[in-house]
């Protein structure tokens, strides 16, 4: 009787996880045709169109999230480039965090009925969170943050554990995976290390199944056997990074402070999302999750070692002279997802009704902040604007930042539309052309004075496409000479 209400269980197990990827695939599927934005156009015309060795060992700005340029190379060459097949390496991440937060819930507390319980509800947490939606719907590398995250988080706790080998080295291929994918990814294991070290320092774990020395002995040295996985792997680009060390740094003026808008988006990401009222609508679920973890220590432990990452990152900004974009911290999302699914339960323990009006709201919420948000930036739907407005005489051309990304969707279009320059540093021989007759000015909050260039030679706005990437600052405008 046992082993058949077991086998019930397991079975009932990969069911549940099964209909949580699939919903993570319906929820990430519309984004996937939206079209490109900057970044994604500009890592992949830079790093993988170039092939597998240009995406490894080429590095001139920090668009290049190595392991995914390589992934991306793959898909559009298996399949052929699209908006699809280039997201595609981040939508198939984003439905493998969805079983690796299950296992990392598994990991923490067991896999008793408890453990399964958390593991179900943290995987439809994490496919329904729209800061985990998003990454796995953008040709970027955060969505391989997340996955990686929670999976050298799982192997750290299992290995503590259970020390062996085969963990351990998991462990070290994940977290040298997880910085290939993106540099911020480091905040893991290196906050993972300090926890080692503070175990050491104390000596004898103070609570039965507590970390001991020796196995923190253990894990710092699997830590750093990661380090010289991740070095031997950023091997061939070591040397360009190097060369444009300071762009890691502060120096221009314009990027995101802590006490700005994506300060504020990291704040709001512990409820979810980053719209505000989508993620107070979690607020109870956080209380509750909070709650949860002072009277569990494995919980407790696994938050700790899932968020702490969080903490290291904010040194960055505050101590090193560098900077943070929300997205930035993707490999918070498995403890962030954790947290939540604690929270329900702990509600559902004490009252199941209002657990279920709270899973309700917190759901329907999640999923109107993402149906309500519109595209990241419509560079294509821009340059599509001026190849069904202009007629044949009409000359057109492009300002925006240093790549020319609107090329992705000029030249298939066969719209002949040069660029005017990093900065519009070059608008003016535009301007004195009397044939060009459109622009399509990305970026305008920042590229004011471009803006004014084109008003004063007589550009006036013909459309306007919002986008909400950097708090709006992915917006584009269209002009037509009078």
């Amino acid at each position: 009787m046992p082993d058949a209400r077991a086998e019930t269980i397991s079975r009932r197990f990969v069911i549940a996880l099964t209909v949580a990827v699939l919903l993570a695939a319906a929820v990430r599927a519309p984004f996937l045709t939206d079209s490109l934005w900057y970044d994604e156009i500009a890592a992949f015309l830079g790093y993988s169109i170039n092939g597998p060795w240009g995406a490894v060992s080429t590095y001139y700005t920090q668009a290049n999230h190595v392991l995914h340029s390589l992934l991306a190379w793959g898909s559009g060459a298996a399949l052929g480039v699209d908006e699809v097949t280039v997201r595609l390496p981040s939508f198939l991440a984003g439905l493998g965090a969805v079983l690796a937060v299950a296992w990392l819930a598994m990991t923490a507390l067991g896999r008793d009925a408890q453990g399964v319980r958390l593991a179900v509800t943290a995987a439809f947490m994490t496919a329904l969170l729209p800061i985990a939606v998003l990454p796995a719907t953008e040709a970027r590398g955060y969505s391989l943050m997340t996955l990686f995250s929670a999976l050298m988080t799982a192997a750290f706790l299992r290995a503590l554990r259970r020390p062996t080998r085969t963990a351990w080295l998991i462990y070290a291929a994940a977290c040298a995976l997880g910085i290939w994918a993106h540099l911020v990814t480091v905040c893991v294991p290196a906050f993972h290390a300090a926890w080692c070290v503070v175990v050491l320092l104390r000596g004898a774990p103070s609570t039965p199944g507590g970390t001991s020395p020796k196995a923190a002995r253990a894990g710092l040295m699997a830590i750093g056997m990661a380090a010289l996985l991740t070095l031997l792997i950023y091997a061939p680009i070591l040397p360009a990074m190097f060369a444009i060390r300071n762009e890691f740094r502060a120096l221009d003026g314009n990027e995101p402070t802590l006490l700005g808008n994506e300060g504020l988006m990291m704040l709001l990401s512990i409820g979810g999302s980053w719209n505000a009222w989508a993620s107070l609508a979690a607020l109870p679920l956080v209380l509750a999750g909070i709650a949860a973890a002072t009277r569990d220590t494995r919980l407790r432990t696994a938050l700790l070692l899932s968020l702490g990452g969080a903490a290291v990152a904010l040194a960055f900004p505050l101590f090193l002279g560098s900077w943070l974009y929300a997205r930035f911290l993707a490999f918070t999302i498995p403890g962030i997802a954790l947290l939540l699914a604690a929270g329900l339960l702990e509600i559902n323990d004490r009252k199941p009704i209002a657990a279920r009006v709270v899973a309700l709201v917190v759901a329907s919420a999640w999923i109107a902040s993402l149906a309500t948000l519109g595209p990241r930036q419509q560079i294509r739907e821009a340059v599509m604007y001026v190849a069904s407005h202009r007629s044949p005489t009409e000359g057109a051309f492009a300002v925006g930042l240093p790549d020319d990304v609107h090329q992705w969707y000029a030249l298939p279009l066969r719209v002949d539309m040069p660029g005017s320059g990093p900065y519009g540093s070059a608008l003016e021989q535009h301007l004195r052309d009397p044939a060009a007759a459109w622009a399509v000015l990305l970026y305008p909050r920042t590229l004011t004075a471009a803006a004014e260039q084109l008003r004063a030679a007589g550009f006036v706005e013909e459309a306007r496409f919002p986008g909400w990437i950097d708090a709006g600052g992915g917006e584009i405008i269209v002009l037509r000479r009078r």
